[in-house]
């Protein structure tokens, strides 16, 4: 049996699932003053003149919040548009307002009062149904958000940033046909509206569906080349694909557009390190590490492409490092047990798989590397056990099924061997080369099943 069975995987930095706010950037437009710095100053003198000669000047006050918003001083922005709220509590505008600025300061629960007012007031104000829609959302109210988007739609049917984020809550709910339904929706409203293939193509990438989602970020930046994230997210999925020359090309484009990410390089590194270029993936890796010393999926990937280079003391250092700033991260704790088993370090090595398997009941990999760390030890009762947790979490695993049917050959216990071994076959008919000849089958290589299955 081959030796190199022990997994070591690189964890890409995952897919961002960036919720859709286009709407609320709209609004954000109308707090913008095309103005200097100093002419904004200038301004707000003036109306602080006004305000100071006429206090209960409701427009005064709402002019002043929307400067304040513009030069981000959101408390003082809020402060003003109560003010026009006290002066005019009858007009629905200064309510919306004051939810806006309550909903840029995190306010949520406020923020929904507040549309909610406004909505009293005027119940065709379907801009106040989607910011409040976005408040719902932000307090993890995901079916209420859904509804208040409808009621937005309900008013204004072609409301194409209501569609996209309503789409957005369907995915987050799990009810992706629908959510695609509602970006299709959007994008017949608005063809080049590069939210709808953005959030689409993450939605279709959840789906497994990923020639479809490429297709949708390729729209995304044809219509905006310089849209990052979905450059970032295209090259992911493209890693992920083993298309590792597209995925180098679109996040260089990343990079292009923001080359103080450190995930851009972190991710630039994945593909090259996959390709083999270790050193180029060490340099991006290093650029990462310069931007921010603290991501521990920094220090993992070094560790990896270290590994890769054979470069020991490198490698193992970066996994420590990546352990002390996330001491719960069990990908790390498993790749240094393979690195310490490769080092002979057999007890360590035992110990790391057993806090990577105590962290994450789920790891496969961790499960599959320990179960061959005690393999390797003749620990095959234990090896055993681990395979069972293999095979518990992965059902169609032919290798932990092959490898399984190894150790009941060795301890000649060939009724379970052989049923082992025809589950590996029949999953990964591949396997039959290696069976004709694999030493540890040896004690069931005579027997009928065994020629049937691997022989004729």
């Amino acid at each position: 049996m081959k030796k190199n069975i022990i997994i070591i995987s690189f964890i890409l930095t995952g897919l961002l699932l960036f919720s859709c706010k286009e709407e609320s950037k709209k609004i954000e437009e109308q707090f913008s003053v095309t103005k200097t710095q100093e002419e904004k100053y200038e301004l707000l003198n003036n109306l602080n003149d006004a305000i100071n000669k006429e206090p209960y000047n409701m427009d005064a006050w709402n002019q002043k919040g929307i400067l304040l918003a513009d030069l981000k001083r959101y408390d003082e922005a809020l402060a003003a548009f109560n003010k026009a709220v006290e002066i005019n509590p009858n007009l629905a505008l200064n309510w919306y307002n004051k939810g806006f600025m309550e909903n840029k300061l995190g306010k949520n629960e406020e923020a929904v009062n507040s549309y909610n007012e406004a909505i009293k007031i005027n119940s065709n104000y379907y801009k106040a149904y989607y910011s409040r829609g976005i408040a719902l959302s932000e307090l993890g109210k995901h079916e209420e958000s859904i509804k208040s988007y409808d009621e937005a739609i309900k008013i204004f049917p072609d409301y194409d940033s209501a569609w996209v984020n309503k789409g957005i809550e369907l995915s987050g709910i799990g009810k992706y046909n629908q959510a695609l339904e509602a970006y299709d929706k959007a994008l017949s409203i608005n063809p080049k509206f590069v939210f709808a293939y953005y959030n689409k193509g993450l939605l279709l990438t959840v789906m497994n569906k990923y020639d479809d989602a490429l297709a949708c970020y390729y729209k995304a930046v044809e219509y905006n080349p310089k849209y990052e994230i979905a450059w970032y997210n295209m090259g992911n999925l493209l890693s992920n694909l083993g298309r590792f020359d597209e995925a180098i090309y679109a996040q260089d484009k990343a990079l292009s557009l923001n080359p103080n990410k450190e995930d851009n390089w972190n991710n630039k590194g994945v593909a090259l390190s996959s390709k083999g270029n270790y050193d180029e993936a060490i340099n991006c890796f290093l650029k990462a590490k310069e931007l921010n010393p603290n991501n521990d999926k920094t220090w993992y990937n070094l560790g990896n492409t270290y590994l890769s280079l054979k470069k020991s003391d490198e490698a193992y250092e970066s996994y420590k490092k990546a352990i002390s700033l996330n001491p719960n991260y069990d990908n790390a704790w498993n790749n240094l047990g393979t690195l310490n088993l490769a080092l002979g370090r057999n007890d360590e090595a035992l110990s790391n798989y057993k806090k990577a398997t105590e962290l994450n009941p789920k790891n496969k990999s961790a499960w599959y590397n320990f179960a061959i760390a005690y393999f390797k030890m003749n620990k095959y009762n234990e090896s055993l056990v681990c395979f069972d947790k293999v095979i518990e979490i992965k059902h169609d695993d032919a290798g932990a099924y092959y490898v399984r049917a190894c150790i009941y050959s060795l301890q000649k216990n060939k009724v379970k061997a052989l049923v082992s071994l025809e589950k590996a076959l029949t999953l990964a008919p591949q396997y039959k080369e290696r069976a004709k000849t694999d030493k540890y089958l040896e004690n069931i290589r005579n027997e009928g099943k065994f020629k049937k299955m691997v022989v004729e």
